[in-house]
């Protein structure tokens, strides 16, 4: 009996070690890489009749845009007294663009040394107008201008002799004589005839008289503009 119970005792005090359950395994999942896209080359566009034209125009040198001389359509048809007239409307106008708001001080002053002031200037343009009103007549005739076949060394004497009556004016009032004797030139040719027309091209001395005024505003108002651009 001591034996049994020896043993059990034995038995009893022996604890068993606690048996370590094993960890489930995971499985291992593979990443996936992200699929690759295809990269099968597109098939080529076709060329539409339209495209192929917008490519040769590209490929062609460009032309310089093409304008209408300035007012064709104002010239068209007209007579040639009636382009003399709009000629000298027309360069009259930069002449006065030319002195518009110029304060009577800088009028005075000399575009240039030696060179006239712009009130000068504009006292140089009545008067050039003023003796074709006076010689009109004559030269409508088929008579030369008296200033025709002068050389150029006497042209300064000329202008000086028609200069001088009007030296006297101020600024203001050169400018209002300068509107006026235009339009007293403007209202002599208007009474004009207009035939024959040869009369009014250079061949004729009426013609060549006239058809130098325009031309010549253009000279002196450029003058005027470009001695206020310096100052």
């Amino acid at each position: 009996m001591a034996t049994r119970s020896g043993s059990a005792k034995k038995r009893s005090t022996t604890r068993r070690k606690p048996v370590k359950k094993a960890a489930p395994k995971r499985r291992a999942t593979a990443r996936r890489r992200p699929a690759k896209r295809a990269t099968s080359k597109s098939a080529p566009r076709k060329s539409t009749p339209r495209k192929a034209a917008k490519r040769r125009a590209a490929k062609r040198p460009r032309r310089p845009a093409r304008f209408a001389p300035a007012f064709a359509r104002q010239k068209s048809g007209a007579s040639a007294k009636e382009l003399l007239v709009f000629e000298l409307e027309r360069a009259r106008v930069t002449v006065g663009a030319a002195i518009q708001g110029m304060a009577p001080a800088r009028a005075e002053r000399p575009i240039a040394p030696g060179k006239w002031s712009p009130r000068e200037i504009v006292l140089h343009l009545i008067a050039r107008d003023q003796v074709r009103i006076d010689e009109f007549d004559a030269v409508l005739a088929g008579r030369p201008a008296s200033w025709m076949h002068l050389a150029t060394s006497e042209y300064a004497a000329v202008n000086e002799a028609h200069l001088a009556p009007l030296r006297a004016l101020s600024w203001d009032a050169a400018q209002r004589l300068l509107q006026t004797t235009r339009e007293r030139l403007l209202a002599a040719i208007a009474a004009a005839p207009a035939e024959p027309a040869a009369r009014w091209t250079d061949a004729h001395p009426f013609g060549a008289m006239l058809r130098r005024l325009p031309e010549h505003d253009r000279h002196h108002a450029e003058q005027i503009r470009t001695a206020r651009i310096r100052s």
